[in-house]
């Protein structure tokens, strides 16, 4: 059950093994199916006791699945923002690394010099290597497993060529002038790309935000002229609260296309 659950337990660093996430997962699944049974118990003996049987549990099973889906997405939620991290500041250690390299540096005090910069996520995973190669592992065993434990592809990837280009002898400051290129491609493509879907974006954002409410304050004006059809405040600010909702909706859609290897 939940086979993805091991990796990303192992790639956001949670110290649970999948049998104990998922233990907990159940266990505050009960608790809460419990806890909101039993408030639910409350206000349904009051409001409606004909429905004691029926509306508690169902209530307390909706709020235990809620709670329980959203431990099961926490790890989903922390390897995003760990992700976001990683792959904003990738270009820029990654061009930090070139220039060291191409004035005499070595790749290991190039990394070291990344490790300790401020290069948010990625100096971390580096400061990972650095250490693993201090206690005396190979570097290119240290780099492999850095990049398989990553939960970013552009930064496997990154690190995968890396290391089967010092396997294979080949030149570093080639290897890395090659990788620091095809992410800044890769950068140019997701803007692109971003550019394009923002075009579609602010057409709906006209229709949802400015078109669509306008025609339906004009059309309720209309029907209130009419004595059969009665129109109230509330229906005035439910219209205001459906349109402040949609706003919020429609940033965070922004917000959530920006491409990762852009940054904020």
């Amino acid at each position: 059950m939940f086979p993805f659950l091991k990796t990303e337990l192992q790639q956001a660093e949670m110290d649970f093994s999948r049998e104990t996430y998922g233990a907990i997962i159940a266990l505050m699944f009960v608790l809460y199916f419990a806890f909101g049974t039993l408030i639910a118990a409350v206000f349904v003996s009051r409001l409606a006791p004909e429905q004691m049987l029926t509306m508690p549990p169902l209530l307390g099973f909706l709020f235990g699945s809620l709670v329980a889906v959203q431990l099961l997405f926490y790890p989903k939620i922390i390897l995003k923002k760990k992700v976001r991290s990683i792959e904003r500041n990738l270009v820029f250690a990654l061009r930090t690394i070139l220039v060291e390299i191409k004035s005499g540096v070595t790749l290991f005090d190039a990394i070291n010099i990344v490790a300790e910069g401020d290069n948010g996520q990625v100096s971390v995973e580096f400061k990972k290597a650095v250490e693993k190669i201090e206690t005396g592992k190979f570097q290119e065993i240290a780099l492999e497993e850095m990049g398989e434990n990553n939960p970013s592809i552009y930064f496997r990837r990154t690190i995968w060529q890396l290391v089967n280009g010092l396997k294979a002898g080949s030149d570093v400051s080639q290897i890395m002038q090659s990788l620091v290129d095809d992410l800044s491609k890769e950068k140019s493509n997701q803007v692109r790309k971003y550019g394009n879907s923002l075009k579609l974006l602010s057409l709906l954002y006209m229709m949802l935000g400015a078109i669509i409410p306008s025609l339906g304050l004009t059309f309720l004006i209309i029907l209130s002229v009419f004595p059969q059809i009665e129109i109230g405040e509330e229906v005035f600010w439910g219209m205001l609260v459906f349109i402040a909702i949609g706003q919020f909706m429609f940033l965070g859609i922004i917000k959530s296309s920006r491409p990762t290897l852009l940054g904020d």
